[in-house]
């Protein structure tokens, strides 16, 4: 799953921690070949094409010059520093090839800074589909070791908001409990017992919806799945 990078650790690169910005730059080398052979059009080679050092050297250059106060986000401005890089580097060899390229300068642009935003956005919402899909994987299989299948959570999906709540209000007394909540995780098994007598709920729905709440409280618990949050009414 490709990492996000926080503007914390983004300050720190530019205070001058090498160990930040060594972390960054290594976690971004999949975003970097994925926006140069965005630009060029063609699938680029760590060690073979030279578009991808050019690349690297603007994402360096992004990170220095990143303003975390402004609304663009990091991945938004890597995006522009990367394409105006490579961009100059096409006219500088004048490389027929890639007279086709769109330039992302206002000033001898054809095409509106509408379009180029329409570009980014479209990029964006690609990558936020990929780590989707990655997230939806990891899930799966967390939800395999507890014998939980994505049938099973259709099917027992409480049709009702009151039973539907009551069930997310056991997850969030699982996720508050460390004792119980290590009991599930290393047994692969619900409390019900002790999950009824601290929520007050008959053992008759916290049986019946058992893989439901183990599935809200994997959710809610590990990290590797915040991005499906959006999809309960968990606050984010």
């Amino acid at each position: 799953m490709r990492k996000q990078v926080n503007d914390k650790m983004i300050k720190e690169a530019q205070t001058g921690d090498e160990w930040a910005r060594e972390k960054i730059i290594e976690d971004g080398k999949p975003f970097i070949a994925k926006v140069g052979s965005n630009v060029c059009k063609r699938y680029l080679e760590w060690g073979v094409d030279e578009e991808l050092s050019i690349a690297l050297l603007a994402y360096n250059e992004a990170i220095d010059s990143y303003d975390s106060s402004g609304k663009t986000s990091f991945t938004s401005f890597a995006y522009q520093v990367i394409h105006r890089r490579l961009v100059d580097y096409f006219r500088k060899e004048a490389k027929e090839k890639h007279a086709s390229l769109i330039p992302i300068d206002p000033e001898n642009s054809e095409f509106s800074k509408g379009e180029r935003d329409v570009s980014i956005t479209n990029f964006e919402n690609e990558e936020k589909q990929a780590d989707l899909s990655e997230t939806v994987a990891v899930f799966n299989t967390k939800l395999d070791g507890y014998g939980i299948t994505f049938k099973d959570l259709v099917s027992c999906s409480p049709k009702h908001r009151d039973t539907r709540e009551n069930l997310m209000q056991a997850a969030k007394y699982l996720q508050n409990d460390q004792e119980l909540l290590e009991q599930l995780t290393e047994r692969k098994r619900l409390p019900v017992k002790e999950l009824c007598k601290g929520t007050g709920y008959s053992r008759k729905v916290i049986e019946k919806g058992r893989k439901y709440i183990i599935a809200l409280t994997l959710i809610l618990t590990e990290p590797e799945l915040s991005g499906l949050k959006h999809f309960t009414t968990f606050p984010q």
